[in-house]
Order: C-alpha cells, then structure tokens, then sequence
C-alpha cells in the first residue's frame, strides 16, 4: 500500500474516532454540568441546615446552662436538700438526655452524683476537672471531649461550672450528657440514610454522630477542615469523603460563638445525585448509539477504500520480497576480495556493530583496522588472521572467535563465520559476525562467581552435593571432599557418603531423607561422622528434592563442619552451669546476709527505743522538778541530754525506714510529679508561714513509678532544698526536667541556700554522713540514702553538684516505662 493510501485511510479514521470522542465528550460534559450544578443547591441547603441546627444545639446548652448554675446555687445554699434539687433538674430535662449530675471538691473526688454509687470516685485525673480547676477565677461554662464515663456506662458529654468560695476553687458541678443522645437527636434531621449530622468540638474532637456515632467517639476530623484553619468564620461548606465510611458529601457548618462548638451536617452526593441517573442513563444509551453508527459508518468506508487499494499493496509486498536477503540481514555482513584482502560491500548492520558512521568509511579499512593487536590467547591478529583465511580456502568456511577494535578504540568480542564462494569468476569471502561481548563478560563473572563460592565454602566450611535420581548419580563440591576427607579422585556415590556417617546416626540420616522426599519438604539435621583414625565430626546437613509434577528429578544440598562450634558450644554449656552454680551459691548467701542484716537494723533499733525514752523521761521529771534548784551548767547538761536522745529517736526511726525500703513492693503507675511537687510545696510551706520562698516547678512532668515512693524522694529532696534555704534571705527553690547527660530525662531539684563542697561528695548518699553541723542544720543524714535506694530499687540513679554558700543541685532519673 502507498503512502498516499495509508495517509487516506489514518484520516478517516481519525475523523471517526475524533467524532465519537467528540460526541461522548459533549455528553459527559454536560453531565458533569448538571451535577454540578445539584451539588451546588445540596451545598447552599446544607449550611442553612446547619444553622438552623445550630440554633437548637445553642438553645440546648443554654438550657444546661442555666440548669447548672440553679445546682451551684443550690448547692452553696442549701446542700440537704440538694438531692431533691437535682432530681427536679433531670426529671425537667429530656429523657436520657442527661445520665447524672454529679458534684467534685477541689481534690477531684466525687462527693455527689444522682446515680447512688458509692462516692470517693475521682474524676481529678480527667481534663475538663483539670482545665476548671487551673483557671479557678475564672467562672465559666466547659463542654468537654467525650469521655467513657466512670459513673455509667457509654460515652458522655461533660458540660460543668466551678464552684468557688471567696474567689477560690472549691469543686465542680457537672451534668453528664449522653453522646448517643445527642446523636440520635443529630439524626432527627438527617434528609436519607446517607446523610449526617455530626457535633465536633472546637479542636476537632468529635461530640456526637447521627451515622457510625460509636465509631467516632475518640476521633477527630482531618485537619484541614475551613473550621478548623479559619477560626474566626461563623459558617461555610466544603466538599470530602466521610471520615468514618467513606461516603462523599458536601457538607454545611456553623459555629456557635458561646461555646466554640461546630454543627456540620454532610448531605449524601449519592442522595442527591440520584434523582438524576435515570434521565442521565437515557442520555448515555442515545450518545452510545450514535457513537456506534458513527464507527459503522467509519468502517464502511475504510473497508472500501482497502478494496481499491488491495492490488497496489500486492505490488508493494512483491518490490519487498525483491529487496536482498544481504541488506535485510540482522546479522553484520563484510565481503571481503580473497587476493586484495580488500572490502568490497557491507549491510546497514555491519555500520552498527563495527561503529563506522557510513558505508564508504567502512569499506576504506582494511581487516586489520577492525582488528586489535592481538587475540585472547595473546597470539598476533596478522598472523592469526591469515591462518583463518587459508583455512577458509581449504575448508570453504570457518567459525572462529574474534577481538575487535572500533574507530573509537573500544574493543569488542563477535563470534564469525567466514565462508569462501565465486561471483563472476572473482574469488570473494563472506563475514558474517555477531557481538558476543556480553556473553563474554557473563562467563567471565560466572568463572569469578565459582572462583569465589569455592573460596567461600572453603572459608565456611560448608560444601553442596547434587543427586540426579535417574541416573544415581552423586557429585560433590571440593569442600565435602576435605569435610569427609576423602580423594578428590574417588567418584563419590551414596555409599561413600553412608560409610563415613556414625554407625549410631546412620538410620536418622536416612529417615529424614525419606521424610524430606515423601513430604516434598526441606530437611536440616545435625549428625555425626565417623574418621578412619576415629574421630568425630559433627556436620550440619541440608537439602531438598526437586520434582517436576510426580516425577522426582534430583536432590540437592549442603554439609557444614560444625565440629569447632560443637565443642566450644559444649565447652560454653559447661561454663555456663559452673557459673550458674556459682551464681545461686553467691545469691543464697547474700539473702541469709541480707536478712540477718534487717533483722538486726530492725532489733536494735526496737531495743534502743526503750533506754532512749528512758533518759529523755527522766531528763524531763529532773529539768520538771528540780529545775528550780539546779545550776545553769546543770540545766545545760540536762537540755542536751534530752536533745541528743531526741536525735537518737529521730536516727532509730530514719534506720528502721530505710531498712524499710528494702522490703517494700514496688506498685508501678503512671506519676504526676509536678502535681506531687505542688502538694509537697504547700506542706512544707504551712510549717513556717512566715517565710517567703519563691517557688518554680514545671508542668507536665510524669514517670512510671511507685506512687508513695515517689513522694519520699519528692519529700526529702524538697525538704532538703526548704531546710537549706533557710537562713538564705532570698530563697529560690526550683523543680524542673530536661535533657540528662545520656540523652535520657532527667528531674533537677535546685536551691540557692547553704550548698556544700565538692570535696565530700562522695558522701552525699552514705547514711548518716552529714556535711553541716547539728547546730547549723537538723537532720539525721538519712533523707539523701533514702533517695538513692529508691531510685535504684526503681532502675534509676540520683546525682549531686554544689557549692558552699551558692545552692545545691540534685538531679535524678528514671527508666522508661
């Protein structure tokens, strides 16, 4: 076929196909259009939707509202019959639309709730508790995120208001709104089964869904949604796909301005879209007949004008067939005169293999030009050129490997066939070649690849066998040879194999060979081998057999020498049980130690109680009865006895709790430290009112502890740093974390007070070593040995820095959870 007539038929059918892409493309374009434009009176529906729900959630919580305060009042003026109160409150309100009221003191435990349960719960730990209770002066209404609540069952809307005495925080009074009803009253409005209403928190949290409501609890939106990026709009609409089932919609919102809440309410695309189809599907059956009579058409002519052209295309196909085999070849093609040695044509594949850019170049070269200097086996080109050549005259035609060398000096290897023939009475030769350099370099990597897996076998000790099952032949690896130290000259058979393996393993070799055929699985077991001289190997062995459907083909495998492993690994065992023997020795004695040693803490300390109240009691009856006759010396000696028995209780008392510490049980939770530190700051400070410390702790500190341990370390530490700073005009007391040397957290109790020098460091955590005087400061030396034993009974550790008259620093650590 000519040009002309291919370029006549891809025209009309270009036309076709152009007209029918035309055609659906006017379709679906005014589809689309249509859809759009339902989808735009969806969304300008779903936000005057979501405003008018707007209006009913805000007239809701106005309600609560105004419900709440009528409790706090209540509840300051008259708490016996607040009970009443309350139920009157519930009973006004929608059916199960608040579960309880309940009323919280300023510690976060439940004194009261409508539900009867028993009271002490404690809420102190729940956001909407803590959030009222940091802003104490502030008397506002808070509607929490959904919680599962601990008072009823199913998820809860906390909404509540501070209860403040005298400007101070004093509890929270709280009604409990059920999620699940607020969802239902959502899907009151719900427009088809599609549709939703949901009520979402000023963070995104989600409140309450009329669709999949159990599902959403805990979750929030994406992000990205306009009212959430732009929190000053009032209202707006946005288009996506359900967070909780994928549907898409468009969705409508309104933010109520007293609580922050938002109301969005998504209308199905499919609900809307769908009184739609059966118009939309009658459009597409029209266009899609068109579109087929249009083709028909199409195929019609084109079936024509190939009839009229049928005889110019046998002509074309009759000048291909005359076109020469040699110029159509794939195959490179050099003929070459056999007296001038000189080429006299060439195809359009020998220009690409030899690299010349055109047939005149080519043929200018001589064989030589194409050639490298020498050959593979490192032998003259020349010479070995001529050879082939001659040999070619005697035999007519040989096939020889060659090394050739392009213009631009890249050497390439090609397989040839040089062949001899006669053309009009002149004596010409054929090459015939083909690019083998790949081939080459991949038997090259594949002798490296064996050079070097022979290398690792030898290294590793592991050999590989193969079995060909029809013909029983066995071959191995040269490194099984040195494993069963057998000839390499031997021809390995199974008996060879059997008669080196212990007489005491050979039946487990055996089965698990039959094992591994019969169930067409791998098989991997540790045997013995037994040496001529008697020595015993041990080997790992592994293989499998190939099948090719029933018919078994070959087996194949490994053998690694794991004679070395095998002794060290019992010589470990060995060593292992001694130790381990050692070890329980060790242990059993240092449990009879530490018991003896508690037991004697403990009765000393109990005996000495008595003497000790002893001499302070009669110091007492003599400074009580003859304080009036005794000289001022005799008074003095009597006020130091009774000091220093004093001291003496308070030493008994600190030895008894830290032997203490060793038998308590570690209880591990979730800490709030800052919070402890809070309580532990009040404390201490009610002991001496008159003093003005500045306090800094920061928040959010946690770690997973022992509760009670955890205030012991709080309370020496932070009585440390209260007791040091005492004679410090400016006192600064600071409880901070950050960032320890390891990169791990890190606690750092800080003080500006008496400090110590560095110098008896080492003796900051030893009981009973003090580094001030009793005049100077009380204290028994205990408190610093109490927080090192727990935090090391913890997996932590506890450090000191300071300096005398400029503070101390007390860091501690402990791991994660």
């Amino acid at each position: 076929m000519s040009n002309r007539a291919r370029l006549m038929l891809g025209l009309v059918a270009l036309f076709t196909v152009l007209a029918a892409v035309f055609l659906w493309w006017q379709s679906e374009r005014s589809r689309v259009l249509l859809q759009e434009q339902v989808l735009l009176q969806a969304e300008k529906r779903s936000v005057h939707l979501a405003d008018a729900m707007g209006g009913q959630v805000g007239v809701l919580i106005t309600t609560l509202d105004l419900q709440l305060r009528e409790l706090r009042r209540e509840w300051l003026r008259d708490r016996a019959g607040f009970d009443a109160v309350a139920l009157e409150v519930l009973k006004s309100l929608p059916e199960g639309f608040v579960t309880h009221a309940s009323v919280s003191n300023a510690e976060g435990y439940v004194v009261y709730d409508t539900l009867d349960t028993p009271l002490a719960t404690y809420i102190g730990d729940r956001a909407h508790f803590q959030t009222q209770r940091e802003q104490a002066t502030e008397d506002r209404l808070l509607i929490s995120e959904p919680v599962e609540s601990r008072l009823n069952e199913g998820w809860a809307i906390m909404i509540n208001r501070p209860i403040l005495r005298e400007g101070r925080f004093d509890g929270t009074v709280q009604l409990a709104v059920s999620a699940a009803f607020v969802a239902r009253r959502l899907g009151a409005l719900q427009l088809s089964g599609q549709d939703v209403v949901a009520l979402i928190a000023p963070n995104g949290r989600f409140l309450a869904r009329s669709l999949d409501h159990d599902d959403a609890m805990g979750t929030s939106v994406p992000a990205d949604r306009p009212f959430l990026t732009d929190l000053t709009a009032r209202n707006g609409s946005f288009r996506s796909v359900g967070l909780i089932d994928g549907i898409p919609r468009t969705y409508g919102w309104r933010r109520l301005q007293a609580s922050g809440l938002v109301v969005a309410i998504g209308i199905a695309d499919q609900a809307v879209l769908a009184p739609l189809e059966p118009a939309l599907q009658s459009s597409r059956q029209v266009t899609a007949a068109l579109i087929a009579l249009l083709l028909v058409s199409g195929f019609l002519i084109t079936a024509l004008l190939m009839h009229l052209w049928r005889k110019a295309s046998a002509l074309e196909a009759s000048e291909v067939l005359r076109l020469r085999q040699f110029e159509s070849s794939p195959l490179a093609m050099l003929v070459m005169d056999a007296e001038t040695h000189r080429f006299v044509d060439c195809n359009a594949a020998a220009l690409r293999i030899y690299g010349y850019p055109s047939r005149e170049a080519l043929l200018a070269s001589t064989p030589m030009d194409l050639s490298a200097k020498t050959q593979e086996d490192g032998a003259s080109s020349v010479k070995k050129g001529y050879a082939f050549v001659e040999q070619t005259r005697r035999s007519g035609a040989v096939v020889f490997e060659w090394r050739h060398k392009r213009p631009d000096g890249t050497l390439w290897d090609g397989e040839g066939h040089l062949m001899a023939f006669e053309l009009g009475g002149r004596s010409l030769m054929q090459f015939t070649m083909q690019d083998i350099t790949a081939r080459k370099r991949s038997e090259a990597v594949l002798q490296d690849s064996e050079a070097r897996l022979k290398e690792a076998q030898r290294l590793a000790r592991v050999g590989s066998w193969k079995r060909e099952l029809a013909t029983n032949e066995l071959s191995w690896s040269e490194e099984i040879f040195r494993i069963f130290e057998v000839d390499p000259a031997v021809t390995p058979t199974y008996k060879t194999f059997i008669t080196h393996v212990h007489p005491d393993d050979r039946s487990l070799v055996t089965d698990a060979y039959q094992r591994s055929f019969d169930a067409r699985e791998n098989y991997d077991l540790v045997h013995r081998l037994l040496m001529d001289d008697g020595r015993v190997k041990h080997v790992r062995v592994s293989g499998f057999t190939e099948f090719d459907g029933d018919v078994a083909l070959r087996s194949v495998g490994t053998v690694q020498d794991i004679t070395e492993m095998h002794n060290a690994e019992e010589a470990l065992k060995r060593l292992n049980e001694e130790l381990e023997q050692r070890v329980a020795e060790r242990t059993r004695e240092m449990s009879v130690l530490n018991r003896e040693l508690e037991a004697f803490a403990y009765s000393v300390s109990h005996d000495l109680r008595t003497p000790l109240r002893s001499i302070d009691g009669f110091a007492s009856l003599l400074e009580e009865e003859f304080g009036e006759t005794l000289t001022g010396e005799a008074r003095t000696y009597v006020n130091r006895i009774r000091t220093s028995s004093r001291r003496m209780g308070r030493l008994i008392s600190d030895l008894l709790a830290l032997a203490h510490l060793n038998r308590t049980e570690l209880n591990l939770e979730s800490v709030d430290l800052t919070r402890l530190a809070h309580s532990i700051s009040r404390e201490l400070a009610a002991t001496d009112p008159a003093r003005e410390v500045q306090w800094r702790i920061d928040e959010g500190m946690q770690v997973w502890a022992d509760r009670g341990l955890m205030r012991v370390v709080l309370q020496n530490l932070l009585g440390n740093a209260w007791k040091y700073t005492g004679q410090t005009p400016h006192a600064e007391i600071a409880f901070t974390h950050g960032v320890g040397p390891e990169g791990s957290p890190e606690f750092c109790v800080r003080d500006n007070g008496a400090g110590f020098d560095m110098a008896y460091a080492d003796q900051l955590f030893e009981p009973f070593k003090r580094l001030h005087a009793h005049h100077e400061f009380e204290g028994s030396g205990v408190g610093l040995a109490t927080v090192q034993r727990v935090l090391e009974r913890h997996g932590g550790s506890v450090r000191g820095r300071g300096a005398i008259g400029q503070g101390a620093t007390f860091c501690f650590h402990l791991p994660a959870p």
